[in-house]
């Protein structure tokens, strides 16, 4: 169907709505006009033809009902036969499972305020000329008009997660479908409509407490001082609605800190609020100036945790060059070992040209030898050891102590440096491990010299 078939068949719904006694309801699902008289014989041919366009194009079934006669049959009875009976005229809507279109500016708006319809649709065409627009979470454009499926979005925080909500409908469950990130024209009656309704709903994520109240809600403001206000959302907000968006997006935009800032924004409105004013109407001269106030006093929060942070990176920095020297300091260790051992095993060939007892020789070898093996496996596993546990140590600063830096600011400034003093201790223990093998081999040489000349031939095959 055109645009232009849209917009009539639900100025006819209008005008079926308009005669006395009669109703009138739109949904995502459904559109209908009940209890309507004097159904003329021009509306019933323009209905079956509007019902047969709307079969065709597949968008849902368009039935009269009279109220004694049951279904009629479109395009075959004329209106004399149901003269004098109230008939209903009902749309049932066919659309995909993200998105719905609507007929009148009523059933749009009606929509707008169901939580559960507004937080799953994606793309909403209406019967009216305007200028598309979108939220972060869904598309808005005229019937016929190309909508582009949103792609993945930002997360905001959920203002429930701080807003006390005992209404249980008031504050938002996501800011996604109030954050407009397409604008639309703001002389469009269908951008109006969404607009006033999306400025009442950002308005309920700043106040630390909805709570019920003489047979109403109250909103709290809770700071250096706490502000009452009762909530009357009748009133029209939609000139408020870039400086709530400004203030939500403020809030909302970064998780690490939403409740740090919403709770900065609220002590400044409190102290701001003037008393008798209503929610949310009120926030109009008090929402520019708390919001500056609050970003200055962030602004301050943040040199604070710089502070820390600063003091954090340099007690980082002297604990990595301690693990550094500690490395290094192994690395001299297994040197220092590699010269001590050496100079026993030296002593022992020394004492096999200085005696005769062959048995005594061969005992200081064997005891050298195994003296040298116990000196390599200590030394290397006791390394090996305190590297573990030092791996374990700094993933647990990782967690407690610097949550705040990224993987690869973590990787750059502690991974990297240590793996390369790591590696040099590596690369030393290949050598020094075949010089403690040399040293061993010829130590058993002494007791075992067939042995170990035919391990030797074995190894150099």
């Amino acid at each position: 169907m055109t645009l232009e078939e849209m917009i009539e068949l639900g100025d006819l719904f209008q005008r079926l709505a308009g005669t006395d006694g009669a109703t009138f309801s739109e949904t995502e699902t459904i559109c209908r006009a009940d209890q309507v008289a004097g159904l003329s014989e021009g509306n019933l041919t323009r209905i079956a033809q509007l019902a047969s366009t709307l079969s065709g194009s597949d968008l849902g079934s368009l039935e009269v009902y009279a109220d004694i006669s049951g279904k009629v049959d479109l395009g075959a009875e004329p209106v004399s036969a149901i003269e004098g009976e109230t008939v209903s005229v009902r749309l049932t809507k066919k659309s995909g499972p993200d998105d719905a279109y609507f007929l009148t500016h009523a059933g749009f708006e009606a929509a707008l305020g169901r939580d559960p319809f507004i937080l799953g649709v994606r793309k909403i065409w209406v019967a009216d000329e305007f200028l598309p627009f979108a939220t972060q979470k869904c598309v808005y454009a005229p019937w016929g008009a190309m909508a582009d499926p949103i792609g993945p979005a930002d997360i905001f925080d959920s203002p429930r997660r701080l807003v006390r909500d005992q209404s249980h409908h008031l504050a938002p469950s996501d800011v996604g479908p109030w954050y407009l990130t397409v604008p639309g024209d703001d002389g469009s009656a269908v951008f109006a409509t969404w607009k006033e309704q999306a400025a009442k709903q950002l308005a309920f994520c700043l106040p630390t407490e909805i709570r019920s109240a003489n047979d109403g809600f109250q909103v709290v403001l809770k700071g250096a001082r706490s502000a009452f206000a009762d909530v009357n959302a009748t009133q029209s907000v939609a000139p408020m609605f870039d400086a709530l968006t400004d203030a939500v997006r403020w809030i909302y935009d970064q998780r690490r800190d939403t409740e740090t800032k919403f709770h900065l924004l609220n002590n400044h409105l409190a102290l701001y609020w003037r008393d008798g004013d209503v929610w949310p109407l009120g926030l109009a001269e008090v929402l520019q100036n708390s919001l500056a106030s609050a970003r200055e006093a962030f602004a301050f929060h943040l040199q604070e945790d710089s502070k820390e942070a600063i003091k954090s990176l340099g007690d980082l920095r002297k604990a990595l060059q301690d693990e550094v020297s500690r490395t290094q300091t192994a690395t001299r260790d297994l040197l220092t070992a590699l010269w001590r051992d050496a100079a026993i095993a030296g002593a022992a060939f020394a004492l096999r040209t200085a005696t005769a007892n062959a048995t005594m020789v061969n005992l200081i070898a064997l005891s050298a030898a195994a003296l040298l093996f116990a000196s390599l496996v200590t030394t290397v596993l006791s390394n090996w050891r305190f590297d573990v546990l030092a791996r374990g140590v700094r993933e647990q600063w990782r967690k407690r102590l610097y949550a705040f830096m990224s993987a690869a600011q973590w990787n750059e400034l502690v991974v990297q440096p240590i793996s390369k003093a790591r590696w040099v201790y590596r690369l030393s223990v290949v050598p020094v491990a075949a010089v403690y093998v040399a040293l061993i081999l010829a130590l058993l040489w002494v007791p075992y010299p067939v042995r170990i000349e035919a391990l030797v031939e074995f190894l150099g095959e």
